[in-house]
């Protein structure tokens, strides 16, 4: 490509070079980038900051000391353009990173906190087998004393024999960890910046390795010192006396055992309460009212620049035939143009005067919604008309400036909710100079709210305006910021149409077509985050609720192998094995009791920590923290039935021989 010639806008571009990817930095993959110059002109007055800065710290400079620079400079702006910026506004500076992954950073910080807690519940289960297991290496560790050994060198052998164990895990969760969060990343990226297209830039490399060998290594160090520190407390002529090899753990043990228990069905719960919020949320969250019907409705960008579209009129014969073009084809039963797509937060803020109050209250001081549209969008999105009409053909440059607001600037602005006929002032005190030619408008229709920014959003006061009775400087300035969304809606399922409405649509505006996507898959993915939220927290709680019913489980067994001999007397003496099961059941199920009561005093006050993940959900939802101790207790009760059950089988002859 170097040295040949593009058209960008219509304008003849050379090739002088070739840059790297850069699209992993990115939450999207774009299909294409060209970089051109950006030549600002010292001598203009335009103060339309609508492009980014990026600079490098010289070697030495803080960034506290670059703010202070531009706090300076602030005061400098102020006093040549004294009307430029508002009484907090200032120059300011921040990292490139917190930038980029600033509004992340919350998600990236539960997922943190889950994936710790999983992390602690697994060590807290190795840890007890540990501890099982000392009592079994006593008359081991005592011969080895008794020889020579000092204690330090058989601490060191155990926390050796815990470290591999912790190092082969974490190899072997490692791999499983790569393929793992490859696989959630090809299901949903959350919009994540630096993972690339399906999580492909996520590779393992040396701080990955270095992250899991540390995590490894220190946890089998920290969760082995305990174990080690006790099957190294061993009493030397007690054990060597007793001829059987299977001294029990004794009071001490048997507690840290079931305090580990305790502590691994506590942390299940905050993590099953936390799935649970987020669960819940994103159910309300998916049946909200969208305010308009996306089935059966696809979209796609066509970005009208170059000195052909710096008219209103060119504009508005191009979207009019463009619009009947693709009306005429087979399958499409409407078609329309916006510049602001429902769900994407792409409306503008505008503030507007009621021309019929009095000047002094005339103004709002209030900043709404602002959208342009072209005939027909009401009725391709099957947004309600409440009262009046909606734009039609006839709404042109030639005749009367008309607008339509939606139901919430009717009843916010006016006590009885009507505004038809009413007359107000777009964009007199904001500032723009593009507005300056703005017509009075009057009020033609209300129509029914709609979610703009988003499914988490409440709808706002939104007006539309038509497309082709904007003033040429309004239509220069938003073509050139923002492309023109096209929505058509079809008979079926608009998948095989969607080659055809491409070709339509370059045919008829000689442009490129380009983010071509279903309503629904709008939808969907404004609910990217919640959804790859809900889907960790899930296999995170998941996982948590399995690591804890075996712990349970585990402790219970091992008790019930314990006291083999205790129970076959009990039985011996004319105890039923319902009451052993009874027994049992009851001793592990006060383990589990003891932690759903810790966990949910922890999640009630955790939860907090997940509230902007939250819609139409209170932290404290009361259906969550029922029916998430319900559902460990079930668990639990699976657990410890089977070596209750187990123990309510014992033969008292074999039980008083058992060692």
């Amino acid at each position: 490509m170097l040295g040949k010639t593009i058209s960008l806008d219509g304008e003849a571009h050379t090739v002088i070079g070739i840059v790297g990817d850069i699209s992993a930095l990115r939450a999207y993959v774009p299909f294409s980038e060209v970089y051109v110059p950006f030549q600002i002109d010292p001598n203009s007055s335009d103060q339309g900051a609508y492009f980014n800065v990026v600079a490098r710290l010289k070697s030495g400079t803080t960034l506290d000391q670059a703010r202070a620079r531009l706090r300076a400079s602030t005061r400098e702006y102020r006093t040549k353009f004294p009307t430029d910026l508002g009484p907090k506004e200032s120059f300011t500076a921040k990292r490139f990173r917190e930038d980029m992954v600033g509004g992340h950073r919350p998600l990236l910080l539960v997922l943190l906190g889950a994936v710790s807690l999983v992390l602690l519940i697994a060590c807290a289960n190795v840890a007890n087998l540990l501890l099982a297991r000392a009592p079994s290496r006593r008359r081991e560790i005592a011969i080895r004393a008794a020889i020579g050994a000092g204690r330090g060198r058989m601490i060191r052998q155990l926390l050796t024999e815990s470290a591999l164990l912790s190092l082969a895990g974490g190899t072997l969760g490692l791999l499983l960890g790569y393929g793992g969060i490859r696989a959630l990343l090809a299901i949903n990226t959350a919009g994540l910046p630096m993972v690339g297209e399906n999580g492909t830039a996520v590779t393992i490399d040396w701080r990955v390795m270095g992250f899991a060998l540390l995590i490894s290594l220190g946890t089998g160090i920290v969760f082995g010192l305990f174990p080690a520190l006790e099957g190294s407390r061993a009493d030397l002529n007690a054990v060597l006396k007793d001829g059987s090899g299977r001294s029990g753990g004794g009071p001490r043990q048997n507690k840290a055992r079931a305090l580990l228990v305790i502590s691994e069905v506590s942390l299940a719960v905050v993590l099953l309460v936390g799935s649970g919020l987020l669960i819940r949320s994103f159910m309300v969250l998916y049946a909200v009212d969208l305010g308009f019907d996306a089935k059966n409705v696809v979209t796609m960008n066509v970005l009208l620049t170059g000195p052909k579209y710096s008219k209103t009129a060119s504009v508005a014969d191009t979207i009019r035939i463009g619009l009947e073009q693709l009306r005429a084809l087979p399958g499409v039963t409407a078609a329309s143009a916006t510049c602001c797509l429902p769900l994407t937060g792409a409306t503008w803020d505008m503030n507007f005067d009621i021309v019929s109050r009095p000047a002094a209250a005339s103004s709002t001081n209030q900043w709404v919604g602002w959208a342009t549209v072209s005939p027909g969008y009401f009725e391709v999105l099957k947004i309600p008309i409440k009262r009046g009409r909606s734009f039609s053909v006839g709404d042109d440059s030639k005749s009367p400036p008309v607008v339509v607001i939606n139901e919430r600037m009717a009843q916010e602005y006016w006590k009885d909710g009507n505004a038809l006929g009413e007359r107000i002032a777009i964009g007199r005190g904001g500032g723009m100079k593009e507005f300056k030619d703005e017509p009075v408008r009057q009020i033609v229709g209300i129509v029914g709210d709609i979610r703009s920014e988003g499914l988490d959003t409440r709808p706002g006061p939104i007006m539309y305006i038509p497309q082709a009775q904007l003033p040429d400087a309004e239509t220069a300035l938003f073509l050139r910021l923002l492309p023109m969304a096209w929505v058509v809606r079809t008979q079926g399922k608009p998948r095989g149409l969607i080659p055809a409405i491409q070709e339509q649509l370059r045919h008829s505006t000689g442009l490129p077509v380009t983010d071509v996507a279903s309503m629904d898959q709008v939808v969907w993915a404004d609910t990217a985050r919640q959804r790859f939220a809900v889907l960790l927290m899930t296999v995170f709680g998941s996982t948590a609720l399995l690591l804890a019913a075996i712990g349970i489980y585990g402790l219970t067994a091992y008790t019930v192998e314990q006291r083999t001999r205790e129970i076959g007397i009990r039985m011996a003496l004319g105890a039923e094995s319902h009451q052993v099961r009874n027994m049992v059941v009851r001793q592990g199920m006060s383990l589990a009791l003891g932690g759903v009561v810790a966990g949910l005093a922890a999640a009630w006050g955790l939860a907090r920590l997940i509230t902007s993940f939250l819609f139409g959900v209170r932290v404290h939802d009361l259906p969550v923290f029922v029916a998430v101790p319900i559902v460990l207790y079930i668990v639990a009760l699976v657990a410890v039935y089977a070596p209750a059950n187990r123990a309510s089988r014992v033969n008292p002859i074999d039980s008083l021989r058992y060692e």
